[in-house]
């Protein structure tokens, strides 16, 4: 009787060698159920940053859509007090940048402010920013607020329609500073996304409209592309 129950002792345990192989197969599965969790992870991140990209995209595509829809000729002062442009405009390798002044700014807080708003489009770097004034003109120069819109960017490029003929940029002489084309054409090149572009057409503003200070447009502008 004592003999079976030391044989039955024996029996009951686990060899080395089995713990060994055990534990070898226990790591095999915990390791491949790590790298599926990674996997999953390092995907989801990437789908992450993805749809913020894309939100970003989309939030500056519309932010510039709705700048020009709202755009008026609105006559403005330098900092010099010269007359400025109605709008203005530069393509270049260093710079690139669209200013002109904007209706239609809301004022939830009821501040003793106009509802235009003058705005510059700036390519910084890979980063386009979006400059604003709280007055038109440049005499308030100090009151500017930035922010920025989208990064990647490696070109920005603006053309303007004028009598079927497009131009990289709109610089009016002194003779010429409310001239306004017929439409505006905004060209990025973004690191990973390749070209977009958007088309926008602007109103036609009659001679009255143009010597009123702020005028509002009609709200069908066909700016929508």
């Amino acid at each position: 009787m004592t003999s079976e129950k030391k044989g039955l002792k024996r029996t009951a345990g686990f060899t080395l060698t089995e713990i060994l192989i055990a534990l070898f197969i226990f790591s095999v599965v915990v390791f491949g159920a790590l790298q599926v969790f990674n996997f999953i992870q390092t995907t989801s991140e990437g789908n992450d940053k993805t749809i913020d990209r894309l939100r970003a995209l989309q939030m500056t595509v519309r932010q510039i859509e709705d700048d020009i829809r709202y755009m008026v000729p609105r006559d403005r002062r330098n900092e010099f007090g010269d007359k400025a442009p109605l709008l203005k405009s530069e393509t270049t390798s260093a710079n690139s940048y669209l200013e002109f002044t904007r209706a239609g700014w809301r004022n939830p807080a009821k501040l003793q402010r106009s509802n235009l708003q003058h705005l510059k489009y700036e390519l910084i770097d890979d980063e386009l920013v979006r400059h604003h004034w709280l007055f038109v003109d440049s005499a308030m120069d100090k009151q500017e607020l930035t922010r920025s819109l989208l990064t990647g960017v490696e070109q920005i490029k603006f053309e303007f329609l004028i009598e079927n003929d497009w131009k990289d940029e709109w610089t009016p002489e002194r003779e010429d500073l409310r001239a306004m084309p017929e439409a505006i054409k905004v060209t990025m090149q973004l690191k990973d996304y390749g070209e977009i572009y958007r088309l926008f057409s602007l109103t036609k503003f009659s001679a009255e409209q143009k010597a009123s200070a702020d005028v509002e447009p009609p709200s069908d502008v066909n700016g929508r592309n």
